[in-house]
């Protein structure tokens, strides 16, 4: 028997069809003066047999056979023991019904039924008749009705089971995934840090030999030619900055859990340069400060780099001061510096004469949609506008 067949079986409409069953049969015995009881309940219990060995038959065909088997004996009964062994032909309903999938076939076979009901009953009265076929039409109706809705909550059940399995199925591949990418970020941890030690190896340490190798040479050197020893003594010194910047990168890098806002800090900016170049810096805030998103904050920090290396090396100046306002709509940069004001750079705001370093302030500014200014008046003041996106806007 089918699946689908097997489970309408043992649906509601299995005990709706024993009800018909043995309550009209249990009615008949005291309701008629049957002069052979035992051959009825010998017919009738026959026919209670076919009734419950059909719900074990898993193949269609034998469970058409059946059907039909057990629609001629209640046939036959309707027309030896009267009114009440309709009940038992109807109950049939209850199996052709479910068994047949196409709407055409559940009418032909129900009209099939009702027909040969009709001839079994010919010697009723008519209005045993007419009641006979209207409650055939009400239960065909019901048990179609039934039918519908049990079908429906079974295939509520099949497809939240069915959902069930997909949703477990997505916890354990989003756990394999989730073990997966650990396992490639362990294998890009490992091939970063042995990428690392071969730069310290290659690089810095390479480099530090020589360092060691000029020190060597400058200490012969100095003695009698102090000029060029102290050229030597600068070389040295460049090359062990060189080296410093180096080691700083590769330990940036060896941190996997430093966060953006610690590479692009404008304090950090302004506390190295202050370091490396002896100028005065001073950072200036104005407003309440809130979260950036990291593309404006890597425009920001770039912008004032970038600023501050034109300031040093252009304007000479001894002097940098960032003002960073956070506004409604806007977030305002200013990076000014007491340099001098030198006329090739004062109008490096005119788009045709910018010079690299500007022109990239200007693009890098335009992606996020901000704007770049350059006030050329003393101080001399770079000025980045971009504009303030809350989360409300963002579709």
């Amino acid at each position: 028997m089918e699946k689908g067949a097997y489970r309408i079986v043992t649906s509601p409409l299995t005990y709706l069809r024993y009800g018909l069953i043995l309550l009209p049969a249990a009615a008949d015995i005291f309701l008629q003066q049957l002069d052979y009881y035992g051959e009825y309940m010998v017919y009738f219990l026959l026919f209670l047999a076919l009734t419950v060995l059909s719900r074990f038959v898993r193949s269609p065909a034998y469970l058409r056979a059946a059907v039909l088997l057990e629609m001629a004996l209640s046939l036959w009964l309707c027309h030896q023991y009267g009114f009440m062994m309709v009940f038992l032909s109807v109950s049939a309903l209850c199996v052709y019904l479910p068994l047949f999938q196409e709407r055409s076939s559940k009418f032909w076979m129900a009209t099939a039924h009702l027909v040969l009901l009709n001839i079994a009953i010919t010697d009723y009265d008519p209005l045993l008749i007419t009641t006979a076929n209207l409650l055939f039409l009400f239960l065909a109706v019901t048990f179609s009705h039934i039918h519908r809705m049990n079908q429906k909550q079974v295939d509520h059940i099949q497809l939240y089971d069915e959902l069930k399995r997909l949703h477990f199925q997505q916890d354990e591949a989003g756990r394999q995934l989730l073990q997966f990418a650990h396992q490639v970020e362990n294998a890009a941890q490992v091939e970063e840090r042995h990428r690392i030690s071969r730069q310290l190896h290659d690089d810095i340490g390479h480099r530090l030999i020589r360092v060691k190798m000029m020190m060597e040479a400058a200490l012969q050197v100095v003695p009698h030619d102090p000029a060029r020893g102290m050229d030597m003594l600068h070389q040295i010194r460049d090359q062990l900055g060189q080296s410093m910047e180096q080691m700083r990168t590769a330990v940036k890098q060896m941190s996997p859990g430093r966060r953006i806002a610690d590479d692009y800090s404008l304090s950090r900016l302004l506390e190295e340069t202050g370091r490396e170049t002896g100028i005065e810096t001073e950072l200036i805030l104005h407003g309440m400060p809130y979260p950036l998103y990291p593309s404006q904050q890597v425009v920001l920090y770039k912008n004032a780099r970038e600023a501050i290396t034109n300031a040093i090396r252009h304007g000479e100046a001894g002097r940098v001061e960032i003002l960073l306002h956070y506004g409604e709509q806007e977030i305002r940069m200013e990076v000014s510096n007491n340099g001098e004001v030198k006329e090739t750079v004062a109008h490096a705001a005119v788009p045709e004469r910018q010079g690299i370093g500007l022109s990239g302030m200007l693009e890098r500014t335009q992606v996020v949609g901000g704007t770049l200014e350059i006030r050329r008046t003393a101080p001399f003041t770079v000025i980045t506008r971009l504009p303030v996106y809350r989360k409300s806007e963002i579709v």
